[in-house]
């Protein structure tokens, strides 16, 4: 049975025309789809988005967005590079340059990024980049919705390391749809450490896709942070091509009002001798929803696998909703792999005993929530990224009191 697709006539003709560019002849993921069945994007298909301009006027970076001592930043303001709000080039070891985007991936969001997208930000590695590289992508859309499309590509040589930051911010008070797509190479013995945060205004659609292929001997550690978003979806895929690859990937969601974050990964085992594992975490308030998808697939020959998935959520009200769907499928017989999920209240026997030392309620939840998403949280091995994300988080539940 074909998959059934909500077509989205805002990306036809009249936008191409505006943009220069053939038309987009693709359509939107409909509900229809397993991997889209927890996120429909009927809200997002009814507005006639305008394409965006790297014209906008963007004077500074929003305070928002934090300052990680010792990095370089680089900004992309409606997926654009903005030479002129950048700090400087990255540095020995990181060549950074500009391309056009290749349209050769079957997914339908990144056919759609690859059709508009202004540019791609390209960085090649070729060796141990000793600054922290951090991506501040800027969404400004005006008077009317916008659409745009960041494009990044990563390319670590063997045996190069470095480590990224990108964080997705809007102006505040605009409609806009975000469809950034990062594709990364890691190279046979290469490190690659990259930290997403995705803290986008209350009526913005964020809808982001991660292609990672992951080389023999290579690493790849990535943290992935959701906090605000109309509708936020991050959808991770990474592929060990190489014997002995190894990959952590973690994340945390933090929701509240009417917010819907979707975490959706495949891990994909191809060859022997391979390792990732996955922690998940968030929590829930106000009429927030939050999904995450996990798919585990190792192939036939990829014998030796050891892949580990858990999910684990805390509802702070009565109101929010979650949907979990951990997967497993496996087809060699000689592996190690499991998978968990957990969802539940705040324990009100932990919120006596700090009562009982004199803490007051609303501090003694935020406390127990800082600590649940602390597990997920202290995965990341860059200290200052660790401690900054841990601060937004703070933030954020600061923010809801």
């Amino acid at each position: 049975m074909k998959p059934s697709l909500i077509i989205d006539h805002s990306f036809g003709e009249a936008y191409a025309k505006r943009l220069g560019v053939a038309p987009w002849r693709g359509n939107l993921p409909g509900p229809k789809l397993e991997e889209w069945r927890f996120t429909p994007l009927r809200s997002l298909a009814k507005i006639a988005f305008t394409p965006a301009t790297d014209d906008v006027s963007v004077d500074a970076v929003p305070r928002a967005v934090p300052l990680i001592a010792g990095a370089v930043r680089l900004v992309l303001v409606n997926g654009a590079y903005r030479k002129d709000l950048s700090s400087a080039d990255p540095g020995k070891g990181v060549e950074l340059s500009h391309g056009k985007v290749a349209a050769k991936d079957g997914s339908s969001l990144v056919a759609l990024n690859a059709a508009y997208a202004p540019s791609s930000l390209a960085l090649h590695v070729a060796g141990a980049a000793k600054k922290i590289v951090h991506i501040v992508s800027i969404s400004a859309a005006g008077s009317e919705p916008t659409a745009l499309h960041p494009r990044i590509t990563v390319t670590a040589e063997a045996g190069s390391s470095v480590t990224l930051v990108e964080s997705h911010v809007g102006l505040p008070g605009e409609t806009y749809f975000s469809n950034p797509v990062a594709s990364i190479t890691v190279g046979e013995g290469a490190t690659v450490r990259r930290y997403v945060s995705v803290d986008e205004d209350s009526a913005a659609f964020h809808l982001a896709t991660s292609l990672v292929k992951v080389a023999g001997g290579g690493t790849y550690e990535a943290f992935h942070l959701g906090l605000g978003g109309a509708l936020t979806r991050q959808e991770i895929r990474v592929a060990l091509t190489g014997e002995n690859a190894n990959v952590r990937l973690n994340g945390a969601y933090a929701l509240s009002g009417a917010s819907h974050h979707d975490f959706t990964t495949v891990m994909d085992h191809i060859v022997p001798n391979c390792a990732s594992s996955q922690v998940f975490k968030g929590v829930v308030d106000g009429e927030s929803h939050g999904v995450y998808q996990g798919r585990i697939h190792v192939a036939r020959d990829a014998q030796k696998t050891d892949a580990r998935q858990v999910h684990k959520a805390l509802f702070l009200a009565r109101g929010p909703a979650i949907d979990c769907k951990p997967e497993l499928e496996i087809y060699a017989d000689d592996v190690q792999c499991a998978h968990g999920a957990a969802t539940g209240e705040i324990d009100p026997d932990h919120l006596f005993y700090l009562a009982a030392r004199g803490i007051d309620a609303e501090t003694a939840r935020s406390l127990l929530v800082e600590g649940f998403l602390a597990d997920a949280v202290n995965e990341i091995s860059a200290e200052p990224v660790r401690e900054q994300f841990a601060a937004d988080i703070a933030r954020w539940l600061k923010a809801r009191q």
